[in-house]
């Protein structure tokens, strides 16, 4: 079966493309990204170059309505370098009448680009379909999850939904469609790193919550700045919390670790003192619940970061130097510990954290 059309919008898309570095690029998408475009059972096209990111293959130029985006917060890929862009079909909102769980328009499309060495390993792909088109569902409801594994002379990208281990011939792993499935769960409209929170950081570029703020993208914007309480070593170490841990799994709302009773998502409404985040609430000087029969006692420990259950859970990757399986965090999809993320939870713990508790100490 042949994809009819290959603009970002799947036949409707307009406007004008957006490069990287925020330039225009070409908007009419040129033979190389139009030619012989099958699609999967969902309607997927099963190349990337026929997804609507580019309007040029050979050239990569974006295509039309297509806006890199940074984040500033960024999930742990085990060193992975990674570049982002989204599509909102034009004269769409995305809808923040909750601002903490963001429900997109339908036709929305986001890439994230992984690279090794300087070569592009798999662009992930999530497309909201429209009602008409959900067809054969791969699990997330109204958006279909897929990534496109490239080859190694960078000439294609073809679907991948099995996923593959070692896929950089070292420890790599692309995810298979299950595995997105579980973590984008975490979220009720399934968008990860496309939030409010991360969007208002300082490091954020791209598409940004003032970018959509000044563009009217938002039914609903924010009244006051979204900012992690804190000095910087604390807002650090509570924005890698949120990304890598809160955003995904444990949080109050769709997330699967909600149960543990420890919450790391950062809300929007609880952002006026450190002491208010659910990460210190359900996190520091709580008992742990899991490994406390090697030492770990307590989630978050002030004043000593290493005897933090979640530190070691962080530190440590399943089946490697004797760990007992189920013990790693983030628990699928990673095969290195993050030395920055170990980093921003030690330098909070010790200092900021430390000096904390130990005034509030009798």
């Amino acid at each position: 079966m042949l994809l009819a059309c290959a603009t970002a919008g799947a036949c409707g898309a307009g406007g004008g493309a957006q490069s990287p570095d925020g330039g225009e690029t070409n908007a009419v998408p040129d033979e190389s990204v139009l030619a012989n475009c099958d699609v999967g059972g969902a309607g997927e096209p099963t190349e990337l170059r026929c997804t609507g990111l580019y309007a040029s293959w050979n050239k990569k130029t974006l295509g039309p309505g297509v806006r890199a985006y940074d984040p500033g917060l960024h999930f742990w890929s085990d060193g992975a370098s990674k570049a982002r862009w989204i599509y909102l079909p034009p004269g769409t909102q995305i809808d923040t009448s909750d601002m903490n769980e963001w429900f997109f328009p339908y036709g929305t499309k986001i890439w994230k680009e992984f690279a090794m060495g300087g070569s592009r390993l798999e662009t992930r792909m999530i497309w909201k379909r429209p009602p008409d088109d959900a067809g054969v569902d791969a699990g997330g409801g109204d958006w279909y999850l897929t990534t496109y594994r490239w080859s190694a002379d960078q000439s294609q990208a073809l679907e991948l939904t099995t996923g593959a281990t070692r896929a950089d011939g070292k420890s790599y792993e692309i995810p298979s469609q299950k595995s997105c499935i579980e973590c984008h769960s975490g979220r009720a409209d399934k968008v990860l790193g496309f939030e409010a929170i991360a969007l208002s950081s300082p490091a954020a570029s791209g598409v940004t919550m003032a970018t959509l703020q000044a563009e009217n993208l938002l039914t609903a914007p924010p009244e006051s700045p979204l900012n992690i309480p804190g000095d910087t070593a604390t807002a650090s170490a509570l924005g890698y919390l949120h990304m890598n841990c809160g955003v995904i799994c444990h949080n109050r709302r769709a997330g699967e670790a909600a149960f543990s009773g420890l919450l790391m998502r950062l809300e929007s409404n609880a952002l006026d003192a450190v002491q208010s985040t659910d990460t210190w609430a359900t996190g520091v000087n709580i008992p742990a619940y899991f490994l406390t029969s090697i030492g770990q006692t307590k989630i978050f420990v002030p004043c000593a970061a290493d005897k933090s259950a979640a530190y070691y859970r962080m530190s440590v990757r399943d089946g490697t130097g004797g760990v007992p399986f189920g013990s790693q965090m983030p628990p699928i999809v990673t095969h290195q510990p993050d030395p920055s993320g170990l980093a921003a939870l030690t330098a909070w713990l010790n200092g900021p954290a430390c000096a904390a508790t130990s005034s509030s100490s009798p």
